[in-house]
């Protein structure tokens, strides 16, 4: 018997729904199927099946949402990480896609070094390298590969 072994603290829950406020206004509201925390040297909040996050403006608005396969919460960096198809779409239509994205909420930025497309009404920009505000509002690619005029009667008005 091996009395020197670490057991791994992991909590299990299911049928998330957890809320981010700051400054005092509610923010951004996950749902998930599954949630696992690990209490080890990088203490984390994994979500192994799927996450759906609305994000707020300031008058409780939804003015966003993103969806991915997987996603990480990393606490004590506050840094979040999500991969495998991340969808992020504006109400006003903008729609993110890539394989990896990652949130620093005390910057308040989302970015990627990995190939992303910006969808909106009148373009899509396909890119390597990605960065934006946290509203998706202002963003810049490293590297522009790509670009297709869209015509705006192929979104409904």
């Amino acid at each position: 018997m091996n009395l020197q072994k670490t057991q791994l603290s992991v909590d299990e829950a299911k049928n998330i729904e957890s809320y981010m406020s700051q400054g005092g206004m509610m923010r951004a509201r996950l749902t998930a199927p599954r949630m696992l925390r690990f209490q080890d040297s990088l203490p984390r909040v994994e979500f192994p099946n799927n996450l759906h996050v609305d994000f707020y403006d300031m008058n409780l608005q939804i003015e966003s949402f993103l969806d991915a396969k997987k996603g990480w919460y990393y606490e004590t960096q506050n840094r979040i990480a999500l991969t495998d198809s991340v969808v992020v779409i504006r109400l006003n239509g903008d729609t993110l896609r890539t394989e990896a994205l990652y949130w620093e909420q005390s910057l308040k930025k989302f970015y990627t070094p990995n190939d992303v497309s910006l969808h909106s009404r009148d373009k899509i920009i396909y890119g390597k390298g990605f960065e934006a505000d946290d509203n998706l509002l202002n963003y810049k690619f490293d590297t522009i590969r790509g670009f297709t005029q869209v015509g705006a009667s192929k979104f409904p008005g």
